[in-house]
């Protein structure tokens, strides 16, 4: 058994990215399926007044996609000679994971603690 020499992450998108890079396929894969496909089925059922859930399926389904793009951009960066295009279309699919997966965080945390803080309508 080697010993993982990575310094502990220090932040939460460190241990974000720490955690998806040490998944496996698989995992990550599953996150992807389930939480875009849950995300699709639970907000065609609950529409617009149940969009909590389905909010936070996309979050997973997003960092499992994330996830993907990572591995497949750390693939293609550490073989020279690849094409600068696809390396780009991977870049942006993986920041247009992290930014839909931030964004639905934000909206399903939100539900918790909009109510917490007040309705500011007074």
């Amino acid at each position: 058994m080697i010993a993982d020499s990575t310094p502990h992450p220090e932040s939460l998108p460190e241990l974000l990215a720490a955690v998806a890079r040490r998944a496996s396929d698989a995992h990550l894969w599953t996150m992807a399926v389930v939480g875009l496909g849950g995300a699709l089925a639970l907000g065609a059922i609950m529409g617009r007044a149940g969009w909590t859930v389905p909010a936070a399926a996309l979050a997973i389904g997003a960092y499992g996609a994330w996830g993907i793009a990572d591995r497949n951009l750390n693939a293609r960066v550490s073989q020279p000679g690849g094409s600068i295009r696809v390396e780009w279309i991977v870049r942006t699919a993986r920041a247009v994971a992290a930014l839909v997966a931030l964004l639905a965080s934000v909206s399903a945390l939100a539900v918790i603690f909009i109510p917490l803080l007040g309705y500011w309508n007074s």
